[in-house]
């Protein structure tokens, strides 16, 4: 919207002790107008940022959502005659949620990004700068303002940098140093010649924590974003997905804050002052089986008023179906054998096939087959070709995945200074150690008996487990530092590699997840070696406990912290012992 006054920009000049004063009444008066804060910059070309934009478009790393004209984004002067200053507002929004409602199995829930869990921040900020408009032209009645926000032609971010708003971060947002990046941009050109601020001299430093926790790598360098890959925009598009960015999205309806989430600077920031940006929580997490059956009219009463409704339902109700596949949540085989067979929209039926693929199953599996009979659309059939591959392929696994000798595991219970333990083993070696007695935990054992070893049975047995019985015990009593038993693990071939180089941490020494990482070579892979740390299935066996945060504080385990602590001082307290004996 442009607000237009006779004048040039001229005739304002010249008077700068009069513009430094309106420029203090309006930061003054900015809170009450909707405006958290707010900066001043000179209106000159964004010349250096050309090459960068013009990179960014040769490379395809564009999102399509931008001003087509890379000369407007770069040029004031074309949205506005004579400009003479920018003014860039920012207004904070929440990170976090009160009593958010849980995900449980059958009632499974997406979540929306936090830049639309309130009321659209296009009416906010349009809102706070038409309250801005009409304080300046009330001062300077023939002044001339332009404003924009999210899709005008200038580059908000650039504008907030050069005010001084924040800096520009890696993971590509605008860093307050007061509000974090939480906060939504808007910017106005006016014929003023208000004195610009300073840009702030913060930076990122040495972290790279929103690059490395990426999760498609979207962040290809500092302040380098692919769009394409971008989680963001891919749950804004309407398309078939690949399957690479189907099992990244995870339950995101709308956008991603994976970057915003692990940013040091962002720690503790969240912001609860404006009502009209507060989440409602049934829509913020809303379920999503519900969701699937909206009409257009229930969707916009349910999610009209958010930032998140302006691509309609069909890429919300597809990342839908996307959440159930990677929940793996078997409540929803119905009513998603049930879009595969009957919606009209061909991306649905595909995106449904490949979540019954990720679940798993004989009624998946048929319910594919049966579809494949009927489907007319050459994508759809292609889909579901490739989900009838897959539980084919995970049938004949599950089939392979047994004891060889007379299918069946053994099981010992022994006390220990940590308590009792219920010890595990096949017949290729000890494959399970769970904290507890068998009563207390064997519905855990069965289940993940039928996983890696279907069709078993659990037998006691004394003998099978007396070696692993003994060495145990002196481990306890600080007689063994080392095991010698032939382990049977089962796990991904990610998890087996974690394992293994845990095997390798010597006893009462320590490391990091980032070490672990380093040592199996996939530095990048932290938060993966966390939860593969976290299933490891032989503790004691396996150290896991030798694992610790890289600031030296106890990180989470199985068994609880005061096990963890308790084993960890059991090596210490027998090191230091065996020191003094020397």
């Amino acid at each position: 919207m442009a607000t237009t006054k006779n004048g040039a920009a001229g005739s304002l000049a010249g008077k700068l002790p009069i513009w430094a004063e309106l420029k203090q009444e309006i930061v003054a008066i900015a809170p009450s107008l909707g405006i958290d804060d707010i900066g001043f910059a000179s209106a000159d070309p964004f010349l250096s940022l050309k090459s960068i934009l013009q990179q960014h478009r040769e490379k395809g790393h564009e999102s399509g959502f931008e001003e087509p004209d890379i000369e407007k984004r770069v040029h004031p002067e074309l949205s506005l005659e004579q400009p003479a200053s920018l003014i860039s507002i920012a207004v904070a929004y929440p990170s976090k949620m009160d009593n958010p409602p849980k995900s449980e199995p059958g009632k499974r829930r997406g979540i929306l990004a936090r830049s639309a869990w309130g009321q659209d921040y296009h009416h906010v900020l349009r809102a706070a700068m038409a309250k801005l408009e009409e304080f300046i032209l009330s001062r300077v009645p023939e002044a001339r303002l332009v404003n924009m926000v999210d899709t005008g032609a200038l580059v908000d971010r650039a504008v907030a940098e050069r005010a001084g708003i924040g800096f520009s971060g890696k993971n590509c947002a605008i860093i307050s140093p007061k509000w974090g990046s939480w906060i939504y941009l808007g910017e106005l050109i006016t014929n003023i010649p208000f004195p610009p601020d300073t840009p702030v001299t913060e930076g990122c430093g040495e972290c790279t924590k929103c690059l490395d926790a990426c999760p498609t790598g979207a962040l290809i360098g500092p302040g380098q974003l692919n769009a394409q890959r971008c989680i963001s925009f891919l749950t804004q598009t309407k398309g078939f997905l690949e399957e690479e960015f189907m099992l990244k999205i995870g339950n995101r309806l709308y956008g991603c804050d994976t970057c915003q989430i692990v940013c040091p600077k962002n720690k503790g920031k969240s912001w609860n002052h404006r009502p009209e940006l507060q989440p409602e929580p049934e829509v913020a997490k809303p379920l999503l089986l519900p969701l699937l059956d909206m009409s257009n009219r229930e969707f916009k009463e349910t999610f009209g008023s958010s930032a998140a409704s302006w691509r309609g339902k069909k890429p919300m109700q597809r990342n839908a179906v996307i959440a159930l596949g990677n929940f793996k949540d078997r409540d929803s085989v119905p009513k998603l054998i049930d879009i595969m067979q009957n919606d009209p929209r061909p991306v649905m039926r595909g995106t449904a096939a490949w979540s019954l693929s990720r679940i798993g199953g004989e009624e998946a599996l048929e319910a594919i087959n049966r579809a494949i009979a009927t489907e007319q659309d050459a994508e759809v059939l292609g889909r579901l070709q490739a989900a009838q591959g897959k539980l084919k392929a995970a049938a004949i696994k599950e089939d392979a995945v047994v004891l060889s000798e007379d299918q069946v595991l053994y099981y010992d219970e022994m006390d220990s200074v940590i308590g009792k333990l219920t010890l595990v083993t096949s017949t290729r070696g000890l494959c399970h150690i769970e904290f507890g007695p068998y009563s207390d935990c064997s519905d855990v054992l069965n289940r993940w008996m039928q996983r890696y070893y279907k069709g078993s049975q659990m037998v006691a047995s004394k003998e099978a487990l007396s070696t692993a019985n003994q060495q145990l015990k002196e481990y306890f009593a600080g007689e063994r530092r080392q095991f010698d038993l032939r382990l049977d693990l089962q796990g991904s071939e990610f998890q087996r590699k974690v394992w293994d180089a845990l095997l390798t941490i010597p006893y009462v020494k320590t490391a990091s997840y980032k070490d672990i990482a380093e040592m199996i070579g996939q530095p990048k892979a932290v938060r993966a070696v966390g939860g593969a740390n976290n299933k490891n299935p032989i503790p004691i066996i396996v150290p896991c406990h030798r694992v610790i945060g890289s600031n030296g504080s106890l990180v989470g385990y199985g068994g609880g912290l005061s096990i963890k602590e308790s084993l960890l001082s059991l090596e210490r307290n027998m090191e230091y012992g065996s020191g003094q004996d020397q």
